[in-house]
């Protein structure tokens, strides 16, 4: 029977961690801005590649590097690793008594390493340390505090379970079976076989990992899409999607239906010259223009036509979006009829008050009056005939007779019945 070579085994999985950690590098860079967390995997998948790098340039660089840094990088990157899944599913862990155990288990392996070295006892103690961390992310993946999260998490929680019962194994193994060799690359066949099992569980990870962030990133698209296609059809406002490219209008909503009378099937594939929307084509035409240049139209009136051919004042905004990958124009048109009439009507008795308020002068106050000749006091405390001080006061004017009475008294030879007052 022929003997594992490690160090072939080993270089195999260099080279599959590499391809891993450029797998996981993309799915960062593509989801950054939409999850949390993917930057800590990122990490982690780099700094375990580079610190199985640096296994196997043992013997070639110090000691100190390829024993106690490298497996430092090990420990820390799987410990970056549980950070990050846990922001990725919004759930806490216990971080502090984790960096406390992760100091711990740093410190005896650089007893182990540097102080009295011990291969086993360093290899059983990072065997433990990783079987920890990864016990926790299988609970944290397999029992997620949002069940929700559950559909997307399994996968990742099965191969961090597979994770934990491999490193329990080998914990059993190294306790037993005490490595023998020198170097830990001539360690023999079971280590090779362990290492090969680790590579496949990486792959393993690698793909659930990008599973559970594209069924997680297909579910918020979803969400957003029924999110966007509820605000698009309860709007009071009509709302058109149309094509940059030929104006044919792909979908309105209820308000549209509501505002301009026209009912979804018979505009779909139409545009709105089509449908004589527009009252006015020059209006239209500068639109289209302004949106050609790349500038959004906002808060403009505009007269539209109804289906019944009734005219309304509209609010119409534009602005340009990119639909499954066609420039699309969104419009909205708001009626504003009704307030226009009411601004209008407003206008018009403000402008009614105005020219009465010019036209007309109101005497107010109390009035000093001669109780026997009727002269009026004046504020510069003269007296004035009364039809002066209301002629001063005012805009009325008089003009002069004489009463029946008056002419009784004072003229008598000219009392007539027949004659006019």
């Amino acid at each position: 029977m022929h003997s594992l070579d490690l160090q072939t085994v080993v270089i195999g999985g260099v080279l599959v961690n590499t391809i891993c950690a450029m797998v996981m590098a993309a799915l960062w860079r593509q989801n950054r801005k939409q999850f949390d967390g993917l930057s800590l995997w990122a990490l982690d998948f780099l700094l375990q590649t580079t610190g199985l790098f640096l296994i196997l340039l043992r013997g070639s660089i110090p000691d100190w590097a390829s024993v106690l840094f490298a497996n430092i990088l090990i420990i820390s990157g799987s410990f970056l690793g549980l950070e990050g899944l846990s922001r990725f599913v919004g759930q806490r862990i216990p971080r502090t008594g984790n960096l406390v155990y992760l100091g711990l288990a740093i410190v005896v392996h650089a007893y182990f390493s540097m102080v009295s070295p011990d291969l086993t006892l360093r290899s059983l103690n990072l065997t433990v340390a990783l079987l920890v961390i990864c016990f926790q992310c299988a609970l944290l993946m397999l029992r997620p505090a949002n069940a929700a999260m559950r559909h997307f998490t399994s996968w990742v929680g099965l191969a961090f379970f597979l994770y934990t019962l491999v490193f329990a194994i080998r914990a059993v193994w190294l306790a037993t079976n005490p490595l023998q060799a020198g170097n830990y690359l001539n360690s023999g066949n079971a280590e090779a076989a362990f290492h090969m099992v680790l590579q496949l569980l990486f792959v393993l990870l690698t793909y659930s990992m990008g599973l559970m962030v594209n069924r997680r990133l297909i579910s918020t698209i979803g969400m957003q899409e029924a999110r966007f296609s509820a605000a698009f059809h309860s709007s009071p406002y009509a709302i058109i999607l149309s094509r940059m490219t030929d104006g044919a209008i792909f979908e309105v909503n209820r308000g549209f239906e509501r505002i301009t009378g026209f009912s979804p099937d018979e505009v779909i594939g139409r545009t709105t010259v089509e449908l004589t929307l527009w009252a006015e084509p020059k209006d239209r035409e500068m639109v289209v223009k302004q949106l050609a240049g790349n500038q959004s139209v906002s808060g403009m009136e505009y007269i539209f036509t109804k289906k019944s051919g009734e005219t309304f004042t509209g609010l119409f905004s534009a602005e340009i979006m990119r639909v499954n990958g066609e420039m699309c124009v969104l419009s909205s048109v708001n009626d504003i009829s009704e307030r226009k009439r009411i601004e209008e009507e407003r206008e018009r008795l403000v402008s009614e008050r105005e020219k009465a308020l010019q036209t007309v002068k109101i005497l107010s106050g109390l009035m000093p009056i001669c109780s026997v000749c009727k002269k009026v006091r004046d504020d510069m405390g003269y007296w004035n005939q009364i039809e002066s001080y209301i002629q001063t006061h005012s805009q009325a004017e008089f003009s002069h007779g004489i009463c029946p009475d008056c002419r009784k008294l004072h003229y008598p030879e000219f009392e007539d019945d027949n004659q006019p007052d």
